[in-house]
């Protein structure tokens, strides 16, 4: 499915966050229950700390306490990172226990469901139009399941490549047009001294995913239908194991030896710290580029933005936020999904897209020149898709749970070479079926 939308922005203008458990049921109930205080709402968020999207998430929540101080109050858990965010939500929904609302990441949102945990949004958008004009009926489809809508995003996703200009240059080589010339650019690079690839193989493996992801999907119509099938039983076909291949082969030689199980930061501090020639990353990485303490000053102007080979992007909607409230508490129910709209409605995208470089879910949120000017490396990136001519999934959104912690489990030994690619495709496979 191709999304062909220019994006745009208008702007938009701190946060007072209280931390609480999310298991402070009965204290919320018996200080609304006496009158004492607005309703309370529970939310868990992992965009805290260094993340890119910390800035945006702070606002965001700051202006919907503000907007309804004395009626509605946001609770935020902080979790520091993906992966202890995703752990935490699972033991919580083994438990039903999750917050009111949570981000269905990861395999987070069908647990919601199948405990019954998770609300039916269809219902509710259909009676708020504008809220529904907001979300966009692009967002709506990419997350039904069936006629029911478990999950509502908030932004939208491009994702291609970020390079060092100076360190192609330095190569003599361009953006790959196909996967051999990108496997050619990364032994040139090497023969330079420069270390073309900033990977990993941590948390859910997700920057190293996104280049998995670009390989099959831009591989012939086969890989393409692949990457744009939600939760495939099977790995064991010839673009995946291709792939796998290519992986195990930049994972060897072509990435930095804190690659095998670094996180995500990790990475993205290897390219920004001028350490590698490439990373694949989301436009929300942008906003590092401006940042002195992230991004070396003299490399931010040698950034480029880039296609995958073969002229492909990632294209998609996240997840974004399940409502997971008791429907015997009418109160709280009617204000998490308050606070849910305010999260997913024009004002909040607006926020993530000019604090963070989320791209908004419709042309509702209009683009400036300003923004434009300030921005190039978002605007090229909107005005590719424009173009492109493969669009597809990244893996967290199409895998199942397990077989994204079966790709970190078996990275390494792909890496080190005591597993073949057709090895892993099995065992991916494997993987897949323990969701069942």
């Amino acid at each position: 499915m191709k999304f062909k939308k220019i994006m745009a922005l208008l702007l938009a203008g701190c946060m007072t966050v209280s931390l609480a458990a999310c298991g402070n049921d009965e204290e919320k109930k018996n200080a609304q229950g006496n009158g004492e205080g607005p309703v309370e709402v529970d939310y868990a968020t992992f965009m805290v700390g260094t993340h890119q999207s910390a800035e945006a998430e702070k606002k965001v929540i700051d202006e919907f306490n503000k907007k309804y101080e004395g009626k509605i109050k946001v609770n935020i858990e902080e979790l520091p990172s993906d992966s202890a965010y995703v752990d935490k939500m699972k033991t919580l929904a083994a438990s039903n226990a999750l917050p009111d609302v949570v981000i269905g990441k990861e395999g987070i949102r069908e647990l919601a469901v199948k405990n019954g945990q998770a609300v039916d949004l269809m219902p509710l958008l259909e009676e708020d139009a504008q809220w529904k004009a907001e979300v966009g009926e692009g967002a709506i489809e990419y997350n039904k399941d069936g006629n029911a809508l478990y999950s509502i995003a908030n932004q939208k996703q491009i994702i291609g490549y970020f390079y060092n200009k100076a360190m192609f240059k330095d190569a003599g080589i361009k953006p790959a047009e196909t996967w051999d010339e990108f496997m050619s650019n990364n032994e040139k690079l090497k023969e330079v001294g420069h270390t073309p690839l900033a990977l990993m193989t941590g948390e859910n493996c997700w920057t190293t995913n996104l280049w998995l992801a670009a390989m099959i999907g831009t591989n012939g119509e086969s890989g393409n239908e692949f990457m744009n099938t939600f939760h495939p039983e099977s790995y064991e076909n010839d673009s995946v194991v291709k792939a796998l291949g290519m992986i195990q082969e930049c994972l060897a030689e072509y990435t930095t030896s804190d690659a095998v199980g670094a996180l995500a930061a990790n990475a993205m501090n290897n390219f920004e710290q001028g350490k590698t020639a490439m990373i694949a990353n989301g436009p929300w990485m942008t906003p590092d580029f401006e940042d002195p303490e992230k991004t070396l000053p003299e490399l931010k102007d040698k950034i480029g933005i880039a296609a995958y080979p073969e002229n492909g992007l990632i294209e998609q909607y996240e997840v974004g936020y399940v409502l997971c409230t008791n429907e015997d508490d009418k109160e709280v129910q009617e204000a998490a999904l308050e606070f849910l709209k305010f999260k997913t409605g024009k004002e909040a995208q607006t926020i993530f897209l000019e604090d963070a470089g989320a791209l908004p879910l419709t042309d509702q949120v209009q683009m400036s020149d300003k923004f434009v000017e300030e921005n190039p490396l978002v605007a090229e990136l909107v005005e590719m898709s424009n173009s492109n001519k493969w669009d597809f999934n990244n893996i967290d959104n199409t895998a199942v749970a397990s077989t994204i912690e079966a790709f970190a489990a078996y990275y390494p030994d792909l890496a080190a070479g005591s597993l073949k690619p057709e090895e892993m495709a099995k065992k991916m496979t494997e993987a897949a079926a323990k969701t069942k």
